[in-house]
């Protein structure tokens, strides 16, 4: 990561798949980022599928740092979609609470919601991480 840090600001992505997908996985992401007109840096874990694709892109550029959001968005769906997950070991934070609908349905999320709310009923763990904020248990 130190390396690629020195050519470009990167938005690095975690996502997992499964290993049977990584070939079409690694060739889609290539042609979602060509798309949104950024380069990427392939990163990941081969034999657990756990994939870190390096988003380059110019952070003191507003647009592409909005189209480098998009493109790690699409990502991520694309893991989702192929049967993996948004995230591997980085974690859900801010950044992909509102991809958990990619991955979740609404009665999935509130089962989560409530599970939560046993171990910490006022909210006051991380409170605005993890779950999207149009499905929260009021």
């Amino acid at each position: 990561f130190g390396a690629i840090g020195r050519i470009s600001d990167y938005y690095c992505m975690d996502g997992v798949i499964p290993l049977s997908k990584l070939s079409e996985v690694l060739t889609d992401i290539g042609r979602i980022c060509e798309r949104h007109k950024l380069r990427v840096a392939n990163i990941f874990h081969a034999g657990d599928g756990n994939l870190h694709p390096l988003i380059l892109y110019e952070a003191n550029d507003p647009s592409q740092v909005e189209r480098a959001e998009k493109c790690g968005a699409e990502v991520l769906e694309l893991c989702v979609k192929v049967g993996g997950c948004l995230t591997g070991e980085h974690g859900v934070g801010i950044e992909k609470r509102d991809l958990m609908l990619t991955q979740f349905n609404r009665v999935d999320l509130e089962h989560q919601m409530r599970i939560k709310t046993v171990f910490d009923p006022d909210w006051l763990l991380n409170p605005a991480k993890v779950f999207p904020l149009e499905v929260r248990l009021k």
